[in-house]
């Protein structure tokens, strides 16, 4: 018969690493943002690029941290969940 259930702190482990990666992705995307507001650059690649930047990447960025925020929320519910069952 297959195991099921899983190991609460292998999975306390990954749902702090899912948060603390999603929190870097939320400053990395600040500061990049930051660094190319400052940045001297005109002409039409500067409009592209910020353009992109704007309406493309930093959401796309902004998701990603999101999505593993949520995958960390998913994993505590299951750790809590395990150890309900187990104590139960």
């Amino acid at each position: 018969m297959p195991k099921l259930g899983l190991d609460p702190e292998a999975l306390a482990a990954l749902q702090r690493q899912l948060k603390a990666d999603a929190e870097a992705i939320k400053t990395l995307t600040a500061k990049l943002d930051g660094l190319l507001k400052a940045a001297w650059w005109e002409g039409p690649d500067a409009t592209r690029f910020r353009s992109d930047w704007d309406g493309i990447h930093k959401s796309q960025l902004g998701r990603i941290s999101l999505e593993l925020d949520n995958a960390a929320k998913n994993v505590a519910t299951n750790v809590t969940q395990q150890q309900q069952a187990s104590s139960g």
